[in-house]
C-alpha cells in the first residue's frame, strides 16, 4: 500500500509540474498583462511605417489606419483631430491636391515603448527631410534640383491600444523641437 501511495504522489507531482511548465511557456508567448512581447513591439513599430508612408505618399487612409477608430492626433496643444475620419481629413488637407510621392521623408528612430495599463506608451524621435522633388532651382548641378534638405524635428508621445485590428495609436502628441535662437 505504501508503494501505491508513493506512485500516486509521484504521478500527481509529475502532472502538476507538467501543467505548470505548459502554463509558463504559454504565458511567455502571449505576454502577461503589463508586459510586451517582441511581436508586440514589432507590431507597434509597424504603425510608424503606416503613418510615415501615408504621409510621404499622400495616402490619407493609410496614414489614418495607424490610429484606433477613436484615436486622437494632436498636432499642437490646442489643435487635435479625433477619430480616423477627422485624422484622414486633417492629413489630406496638408497634401494640397498632390498625389503620390511628396518629396518628403519622415524618419523615426529611438523608440521607447513601455507597457501601460491601457496597452503601451511610446516616445520616438522624428526628423523630416525634403528630398528635392520640387521645382528645378537655377544654378544647381545636374538637373537643377536641390538635394535633400533637413526640414524639422521633434518627438512623438504616444499611447497604443490593442484592437481587433491589432495594435493602433490611441493618441499621439506631435511635439516640435524649437529652432535655435539666432
Amino acid at each position: 500500500m505504501e508503494k501505491t501511495a508513493m506512485r500516486t504522489w509521484r504521478l500527481v507531482l509529475g502532472v502538476v509540474l507538467v501543467g505548470f511548465g505548459i502554463g509558463y511557456l504559454s504565458a511567455q508567448d502571449r505576454g502577461s498583462p503589463g508586459e510586451l512581447t517582441a511581436q508586440d513591439r514589432l507590431d507597434i513599430q509597424d504603425l510608424y511605417w503606416r503613418y510615415a508612408h501615408g504621409q510621404n505618399f499622400a495616402d490619407a487612409e493609410l496614414f489614418a489606419s495607424a490610429f484606433s477608430e477613436d484615436g486622437v492626433f494632436r498636432v499642437s496643444p490646442t489643435r487635435a483631430a479625433v477619430g480616423r475620419d477627422e485624422i484622414a481629413e486633417l492629413i489630406a488637407g496638408s497634401f494640397a491636391g498632390r498625389v503620390g510621392d511628396s518629396g518628403r521623408r519622415h524618419w523615426q528612430n529611438g523608440w521607447r515603448i513601455t507597457p501601460s495599463p491601457e496597452g503601451a506608451r511610446g516616445r520616438v524621435y522624428w526628423l523630416v527631410f525634403d528630398v528635392g522633388k520640387g521645382d528645378p532651382v537655377p544654378g544647381l548641378p545636374v538637373d537643377g534640383r536641390r538635394g535633400p534638405q533637413f526640414r524639422s524635428t521633434g518627438v512623438y508621445e504616444d499611447v497604443y491600444v490593442r484592437t481587433s485590428e491589432g495594435w493602433r495609436i490611441q493618441s499621439r502628441m506631435l511635439n516640435w523641437d524649437e529652432a535655435p535662437a539666432d
